[in-house]
């Protein structure tokens, strides 16, 4: 690893230089569902929150084995996991979260227009732009939990009659995950890939 060769503010740590436990790590990330991305690897080291976890491979191990199944094997279909992902993104601004997500729902259907609408923070853009009647009742239960730290009783009592007490529970964790990768990727400064512009700033 060169001196000089950073992922935002931390080493960027490359394959040949990892111990066991980081190349553990490394594979889980590589060879598991996430890594068709093509943005899995960037200039020989891992990036989006990843880099940052190699600094810690065996916590960073149980948080990508989380994030795996929270997205693997959700019981919510793909768009509307991906709104509760994009909501807790731009609420906290984080730039690679939601840039890297963006693309996610795009490849799974989702509109332009409601990746516009949840990036601008409006039920009512939300509203307008979701052809599920459902999704906004989702997105205003995700930002009162990012914005309070708790969804309301009413909005609770409305979520759970929509999805059930079970992916109720599963959004919850969904948005607490992501909060962790949005902390992860906004303290150390992820970079979006070269040629990809800020949405926050």
């Amino acid at each position: 690893m060169t001196a000089d060769k950073r992922v935002g503010h931390l080493p960027a740590l490359v394959e040949e230089d990892l111990n066991d436990a980081q190349t553990e790590l490394w594979n889980d990330i590589t060879k598991g569902p996430r890594g068709a991305a093509p943005w899995m690897v960037q200039n020989g080291s891992l990036t989006g929150p990843f880099n940052a976890w190699l600094q810690i491979p065996q916590i960073g191990r149980a948080f990508a084995a989380a994030g795996e199944h929270l997205r693997f094997t959700s019981s919510l279909d793909a768009v509307t996991r991906e709104l509760v992902i994009l909501t807790v993104g731009a609420h906290w601004r984080s730039e690679f979260e939601f840039w890297a997500h963006a693309g996610i729902a795009r490849d799974a259907g989702m509109k332009e227009s409601l990746i516009s609408a949840i990036e601008s923070g409006s039920v009512d853009a939300v509203r307008s732009a979701s052809d599920d009647g459902g999704h906004p009742v989702i997105f205003s239960a995700v930002q009162a939990l990012v914005e309070q730290g708790v969804i309301p009783p009413t909005q609770l009592s409305e979520l759970t009659e929509l999805v059930g007490d079970a992916t109720a529970v599963e959004i919850v964790a969904l948005a607490g995950y992501y909060t962790l990768v949005s902390f992860t990727l906004n303290t150390f400064a992820v970079p979006l890939p070269d040629g990809e512009q800020l949405r926050f700033s």
